[in-house]
């Protein structure tokens, strides 16, 4: 192997290395205290928000806090970590209606702050989606199971 042949294959693999290590947030695996703060937009009169609070295992496999309904079959689709930066798109859904949205959230080690802007379409009246948007807090409580 020739020393130009070497050196390209040494920058290859220092090149891959770093985007590996960067697709990676500053983010604990863990139990994590998750609030959301619902918001109805785009109505007529002003909805007062929503606010809900769980706690989920979430892990390198599993960046997106989950924020289904009981009775709702959710996927998450499209993810994407860029830096901190985790990006999503969600569908849900139910015998009646379709949930679409887009989330992103910014981790900092043992917290995050994020928004998942979304559409609800009722399959029994179609017309005018309802659109709301999530606010979403984190913070991690300890390990998963304790």
């Amino acid at each position: 192997m020739s020393l130009r042949t070497m050196n390209f294959l040494t920058i290859l693999l220092v090149v891959c290395a770093a985007t590996a290590y960067a697709a990676a947030p500053d983010f604990k695996e863990g139990e994590w205290s998750v609030s959301y703060q619902m918001e109805v937009t785009g109505m007529p009169f002003q909805m007062p928000p929503i606010t809900t609070k769980r706690t989920m295992c979430l892990d390198k496999n599993n960046y997106v806090p989950d924020n289904s309904q009981p009775g709702q079959d959710c996927k998450i689709s499209d993810q994407k970590v860029n830096g901190n930066v985790v990006t999503w798109v969600m569908t849900c859904r139910t015998q009646e209606r379709i949930i679409e949205g887009q989330g992103k959230i910014t981790y900092e080690g043992t917290r995050y702050d994020g928004v998942m802007n979304a559409k609800l379409i009722s399959t029994d009246t179609p017309g005018t989606p309802v659109s709301y948007k999530y606010i979403m807090q984190g913070q991690r409580l300890g390990a998963c199971g304790k």
